[in-house]
């Protein structure tokens, strides 16, 4: 494992303060300088801390065969104005794998993934490839299983050897029916054969079962100079997965930011940068409750320096609408969230046509608010700038049997506006 250094906290440092939300010119260059000097896994953390998953896509038996439809290059140039910084890019390769020595995956599929993949690197971006959903080595620990698991990824590493070092690889996703020594078994395998055409390449390991944080941080530490470490939460499933009830008391938050201070605490403790790879709520799920559930995961994952990478599939997570190419509020939480930013809102009937949104602010720093509407389905609007230290609105004029949605926008400097969570609502 390499060493934490005082060279990583300048690079931290200076790049934190430079993509909180926003860059000038001569920011950019700076930051492009600074990327070029990059040399630890810990040095990516603050550059890939806002991620999405192109999920359901190639992960199906055919690609997009579930409800997506096969990927296409506009989605990259989606990501990246929108301001992700990181795509994993999760792909089932068995089915396109012979089932006999010496275990050659489909040239078409493998030309193809890499066609993916390289929309990505094009578009400068970080891309995180995996092998998701192999279901025939998880149910079949066999060694010739697991022969033909290492063919893979020999082949994967050696056709994607010259890819620039913002490729990652994944070695396994959610390796749900191997036991915990199966996977110690199966990392201490897969690790020499990507280091052979990929020596300082990072790779991306985790527990067994559903790679949740506990079997994260109780896996086998590899001794390599180039790992990173995932885990996945959906917590608590019966609101995130299933939408049943409501979310966001002080324990529901606390229980989250318990969480990421334990990631953050091992990340710390063994040198090895530790990622969020897959969260989300179902869309089913009460509005208010989802949007808080969003923001309280992209704001502890950043308060522990940790990235993250949102599941999207296209269906019941989704995120990003892939053919009307628009972004549901969500996005901006993912984007814009931050700890410093307005938080705890609330919304209350003061009059027949006069709704308040109150909200506490976390930081002094506040120069300017801004407060946002949405009237139904229609884009946010300006309709209000306030001194930095305002925590309440009123807005007049509205009409009964209308939804609106508000949020508060908080600007500490031309560089950083910090987005709360929306809240929705109407007159009662």
């Amino acid at each position: 494992m390499t060493s934490f250094t005082p060279h990583f906290v300048r690079v931290y440092l200076l790049i934190i303060l430079l993509v909180t939300v926003g860059c000038t010119d001569q920011d950019k260059k700076s930051l492009q300088q600074v990327e070029d000097t990059l040399t630890t896994a810990q040095d990516l953390i603050p550059l890939m801390l806002r991620g999405i998953n192109l999920g359901n896509t190639l992960e199906p038996d055919d690609e997009g065969e579930w409800n997506t439809g096969p990927a296409q290059e506009y989605y990259f140039d989606d990501y990246k104005s929108a301001g992700f910084t990181c795509v994993r890019v999760p792909v089932r390769w068995g089915t396109h794998t012979l089932h006999y020595p010496p275990y050659t995956v489909d040239p078409a599929w493998m030309a193809r993934v890499e066609e993916v993949v390289d929309w990505g690197l094009d578009r400068d971006l970080y891309i995180i490839l995996n092998a998701h959903h192999e279901s025939w080595l998880k149910e079949d620990y066999s060694d010739s299983n697991v022969a033909r698991f290492e063919s893979i990824w020999n082949q994967i590493s050696e056709r994607f050897q010259d890819k620039p070092d913002k490729l990652l690889f994944e070695i396994i996703n959610e390796p749900h029916g191997l036991t915990a020594p199966q996977v110690d078994d199966l990392n201490a395998r897969i690790l020499p054969i990507i280091r052979t055409n990929n020596p300082t390449r990072i790779v991306i390991y985790s527990g067994h079962e559903w790679s949740a944080l506990e079997q994260m941080m109780s896996a086998s530490i590899l001794d390599d100079d180039y790992l990173m470490a995932y885990w996945h939460s959906y917590d608590p499933w019966s609101f995130a997965g299933q939408g049943q009830g409501t979310w966001g008391t002080q324990a529901d938050i606390n229980d989250i930011a318990s969480m990421f201070r334990q990631a953050g605490d091992w990340s710390a403790a063994n040198n090895i940068p530790a990622m969020i790879s897959e969260f989300g709520a179902v869309q089913e799920c009460d509005y208010n409750s989802r949007m808080r559930h969003y923001a309280t995961y992209v704001e502890e994952a950043l308060r522990n320096n940790i990235p993250f990478q949102v599941w999207d599939d296209g269906g019941w997570f989704r995120i990003y609408e892939r053919e009307d190419r628009t972004w549901p509020e969500v996005k901006d939480i993912l984007i814009y969230a931050h700890p410093d930013g307005p938080t705890d809102l609330e919304m209350t009937n003061v009059g027949s046509s006069k709704l308040k949104i109150s909200w506490r602010n976390r930081t002094s720093e506040n120069d300017r608010i801004f407060i946002q509407r949405r009237v139904g389905e229609a884009s946010f609007e300006e309709i209000a700038e306030l001194g930095g230290i305002a925590d309440e609105f009123e807005d007049n004029g509205l009409s009964a049997g209308v939804l609106y949605t508000y949020r508060v926008l908080a600007r500490i400097d031309s560089n950083k506006i910090y987005y709360s969570y929306p809240i929705r609502g109407g007159l009662q």
